[in-house]
């Protein structure tokens, strides 16, 4: 008998797809903006939105 591993889809959930997008349009702002952030920047952002989250 052949066993396989089932692989389940995850689907995010609202609040990530609302934080997805309402990054990319504040990339979308800077860009237009010509504001540019280093990746440390962006990284310290981003960790401290997921320390607040909990």
């Amino acid at each position: 008998m052949l066993a396989t591993n089932a692989q389940k889809v995850v689907e995010p959930n609202d609040t990530a797809k609302l934080e997805f997008y309402r990054l990319i349009g504040e990339g979308y702002k800077a860009m237009q903006d010509g504001r540019t952030s280093t990746i440390s920047e962006v990284r310290e952002k981003l960790n401290k939105r997921r320390q607040e989250r909990g």
